[in-house]
C-alpha cells in the first residue's frame, strides 16, 4: 500500500506541474508568449525521474515477493510425525497398551575388560617420570646417579615398555665412562631379552662400537653386518653401513 501511495503522489506532482504549465498559457485572444524552455526542461526531468522510480519500485516488489515466499518454511517431517502420533493412536490401541504388563528395562550390556586399576596407572606414570629424570641426569653428566635411576626403572617393571630402554642406558653410562666390557654386557641383555623391542638395533650397534673402541675390528665389522642383516630398515643399520666403509683393517 505504501508503494501505491508513493506512485499516486508522484503522478499528482507531475499532473500539477503539467496543469501549471497549461495555466501559464495565455487565454484566447491574448497575445501568445513564447514557450518557456526552462519549464519544458523541468517537466522532462520530472518525467524521467518518475520512470526511474517506477522501475526501482518493480525491482523492490519482486524482491519482497521472493522474501515472503522464502519465509514460509515447510514443517519438518519429524515434527509432523511427533504431532500426528498422538492423534493416530486409536482407543483400542491405547486400551491394549494400558493392559500390557510393564516390561523391565534391560540391564546394560556387559562391558569388556575393565581398564587398569588406578594404582597401576599411577605406578606406570611414576616409572615414566623416573625414566625422564634419569635421562636428565645423563645430560648433566651425573653417570653414577643416572645408572642407579635407570636400574630402579628396570627393577620396578622388568617386563614393561621401558625395561629395554633402561638396560640400554645403563650400558650407555658405562660406555661413556670407558668401561666397554660392562657396557657390552648390558647391551647384550637388550639384544637377547628384548630382541623385538625398539632398543635392540641400537644395542647391537653399540656392541660393534664397543668392539671398535677395544680395537677388535674384526668383531666390530661382523657385528655391524649383523645389524644390517637383522634390522635392515632401522636407523642403526644405516649407521652400520657407514661404519663399515669407515673401518680400515
Amino acid at each position: 500500500m505504501k508503494n501505491l501511495a508513493l506512485v499516486c503522489c508522484l503522478f499528482a506532482v507531475v499532473s500539477c506541474a503539467s496543469s501549471r504549465h497549461k495555466d501559464d498559457e495565455p487565454l484566447v485572444g491574448a497575445p501568445v508568449a513564447a514557450p518557456s524552455a526552462e519549464g519544458d526542461a523541468r517537466l522532462a526531468q520530472m518525467q524521467t525521474s518518475l520512470t526511474e522510480m517506477l522501475e526501482r519500485l518493480d525491482v523492490i516488489n519482486d524482491r519482497i515477493a521472493k522474501l515472503e515466499a522464502g519465509a514460509v518454511m515447510p514443517v519438518p517431517a519429524a515434527h509432523e510425525a511427533r504431532t500426528a502420533a498422538p492423534a493416530a493412536a486409536s482407543p483400542l490401541a491405547a486400551a491394549a497398551e494400558s493392559r500390557a504388563p510393564a516390561v523391565a528395562a534391560e540391564p546394560p550390556a556387559a562391558r569388556g575388560p575393565q581398564s587398569a586399576a588406578p594404582g597401576s596407572a599411577l605406578a606406570s606414570a611414576r616409572i615414566a617420570d623416573n625414566y625422564r629424570g634419569a635421562l636428565m641426569l645423563v645430560g648433566q653428566g651425573k653417570l653414577p646417579e643416572a645408572r642407579k635411576a635407570f636400574q630402579q626403572v628396570f627393577d620396578a617393571e622388568p617386563t614393561g615398555d621401558l625395561a629395554d630402554n633402561a638396560l640400554f642406558w645403563i650400558g650407555e653410562t658405562y660406555f661413556t665412562a670407558g668401561d666397554y666390557a660392562t657396557a657390552m654386557r648390558y647391551y647384550r641383555r637388550v639384544t637377547t631379552e628384548f630382541s623385538d623391542q625398539n632398543k635392540a638395533p641400537d644395542a647391537l650397534f653399540k656392541i660393534a662400537m664397543s668392539y671398535e673402541k677395544t680395537s677388535d675390528l674384526a668383531l666390530a665389522r661382523k657385528t655391524l653386518e649383523e645389524v644390517i642383516q637383522r634390522y635392515p630398515y632401522s636407523s642403526p643399520a644405516a649407521s652400520a653401513k657407514y661404519e663399515l666403509k669407515r673401518i680400515k683393517y
